[in-house]
C-alpha cells in the first residue's frame, strides 16, 4: 500500500512540475511576443500597442514577466521535492 501511495504522490509532484513549466512557458511567450511585436492582445481581442504608450501593453508585459518568474520558482520547488523525496518519506 505504501508503494502505491508513493507512486501516486510522485505522480502528483510530476504533474505539478509540468503544470508549472507550462505556466512559465505560456507567460514567457506572452512577454516575448509583446516585446518582439510591440503589441499584446487583451481581453475580448483588444489590441494594445507599445508605440501608443498604452498602459495595458506595459502592465501586461510586466505582470506576465513577474508571473513567469513565479511559475519558475514553483517549478524549482517541485524539482526540489522530487529530488529530496526519499529524505521526506
Amino acid at each position: 500500500m505504501k508503494a502505491l501511495r508513493d507512486i501516486l504522490s510522485r505522480g502528483v509532484a510530476i504533474l505539478g512540475l509540468l503544470t508549472c513549466l507550462g505556466g512559465a512557458g505560456w507567460t514567457a511567450w506572452v512577454v516575448w511576443r509583446g516585446i518582439a511585436t510591440g503589441m499584446v492582445t487583451g481581453k475580448h481581442g483588444a489590441i494594445h500597442l507599445r508605440t501608443e504608450g498604452d498602459f495595458f501593453y506595459y502592465s501586461t508585459v510586466v505582470l506576465n514577466g513577474l508571473a513567469c518568474l513565479l511559475w519558475l520558482g514553483l517549478a524549482a520547488f517541485a524539482v526540489l521535492v522530487l529530488v529530496r523525496w526519499r529524505d521526506w518519506t
